[in-house]
């Protein structure tokens, strides 16, 4: 009832590997998972000329071990067509026009999915590694 050392050493070096493309891997996953909620936003935008619905971009940093993807919009407008707005005639506040919330229901829906989606990806890199 014994092993080989050459099988430990295997392993080791397996291991090694994992750790230098730990960082890869989980850029590439949450890449993958920041396209998704563009999408995903993109489908929930109102469009009137389409220059809201194409304008929506996303990003990934890594600040110590935790990974931010963030989603944005430079259009001026996205904020009040996101949280409503108020409709002015002739300096009198008339009414109030409500936000459509695409991006807010956008992150609570991935952020209900991607928790199972990265582990999902990492075990399928593990394998993969393994």
């Amino acid at each position: 009832m014994g092993y080989e050392f050459s099988e430990m050493k295997v392993m080791k070096d397996k291991l090694v590997d994992l750790l230098k493309e730990s960082h890869k891997i989980h850029m590439r996953i949450a890449n993958r998972i920041g396209l998704m909620a563009v999408r995903k936003v993109k489908k929930m935008t109102p469009v009137d000329t389409g220059d809201l619905r194409n304008n929506w971009k996303h990003y990934v940093f890594k600040r110590g071990d935790t990974f931010f993807i963030v989603v944005y919009n430079q259009v001026e407008y996205a904020s009040f067509v996101e949280k409503g707005h108020r409709i002015v005639v002739a300096g009198q506040t008339v009414g109030w026009v409500e936000g459509k919330f695409m991006l807010k229901l956008t992150m609570d829906e991935m952020e209900r999915i991607a928790p199972r989606m990265w582990q999902r990806e990492v075990e399928k890199e593990m394998r993969g590694l393994f």
